[in-house]
């Protein structure tokens, strides 16, 4: 992108925000917006001649997408950015939190080098890139967006910059979020819950033996109390496993609830790490297994 203009500005839909501009801070700005992202499919029958466009006539093709953009990310290109990232990596990360948060549906559709409501004002021509255009599993209905509130956009204030560190610092960490926030893709199932259980393997199982108990025992101490509720856990962890174990070793793809499951515990776990702006290692996962601390 053209960063002349000093920031770069970020398209979200499928989701709406209805609040005054809010600030993300590090010059992070969060406001209301309308762009409509589109493309509809075209067929040709004649072959270019020298280079040139291939000659009519031109038909449609059934199919192609459409999406409104009512929420813009505006991110500064002139200063440094928590984790040494890139204005396109933080509006990523945004969006992958906000994901997170409460808005599982949200896509990050475009970045522009203009406000998307200047864009027609001005004299010179913005330059517009599409970013993620493939929907997700959990896509919501026509005009039935969800709406970004205060708590999500404070929740997202006070730990991003954090997060962007550890990104930077911790590999695994890193790979996970990323794995995390690919896996509601809509695509393949079956690909899609390897995705999920390589990032929970990666947190919760540093040794290759005994994966099956070994992650399903550490994801319940991490994430429930001593008590039944960590043992009801853990047998449901260990059923997941198997479903993700059937999807690696068969043709079959994987049920979506499986995935859903699997995807809702990879995401408590990246929460629980973001809050507490820490990845636990194999001893902080043993004391944990073993005294509940």
């Amino acid at each position: 992108m053209n960063q002349d203009s000093g920031f770069l500005y970020a398209g979200l839909s499928q989701v709406l925000y209805r609040g005054e501009p809010f600030d993300l801070g590090c010059g992070v700005t969060v406001r209301s917006t309308y762009a409509h992202l589109f493309a509809a499919h075209m067929m040709a029958f004649g072959k270019p001649l020298e280079g040139g466009p291939h000659p009519g006539p031109w038909r449609a093709v059934r199919g192609g997408f459409g999406y409104d953009i009512h929420v813009e990310v505006g991110i500064p290109t002139t200063s440094g950015l928590p984790g040494a990232a890139t204005p396109e990596d933080i509006a990523w990360l945004i969006s992958a939190l906000l994901r997170l948060a409460r808005h599982p549906q949200l896509l990050l559709s475009a970045f522009s080098d203009t406000e998307f409501n200047r864009i027609t004002t001005i004299d010179t021509e913005a330059l517009l890139r599409p970013v993620e255009i493939e929907p997700r599993i959990f896509s919501a209905p026509d005009n039935m967006h969800s709406s970004v509130e205060f708590d999500d956009l404070e929740w997202v204030r006070l730990v991003w910059p954090r997060t962007a560190e550890m990104l930077r610092t911790n590999p695994t960490f890193q790979t996970s979020l990323r794995a995390a926030d690919a896996c509601t893709v809509k695509g393949r199932p079956a690909s899609a819950m390897l995705m999920a259980w390589g990032a929970l393997e990666q947190l919760f199982a540093p040794s290759r033996t005994e994966l099956r108990f070994r992650v399903s025992a550490q994801i319940a101490a991490y994430l429930e109390r001593p008590g039944p509720d960590r043992h009801r856990l853990f047998k449901h962890v260990a059923g997941l496993y198997n479903a993700r174990s059937k999807a690696a070793h068969s043709a079959q793809d994987s049920e979506i609830e499986s995935l859903l499951h699997s995807f809702v515990i990879l995401r408590n776990a990246l929460v629980r790490m973001i809050d507490e702006g820490s990845v636990p290692n194999q001893e902080d996962l043993e004391r944990l297994l073993f005294f509940g601390e």
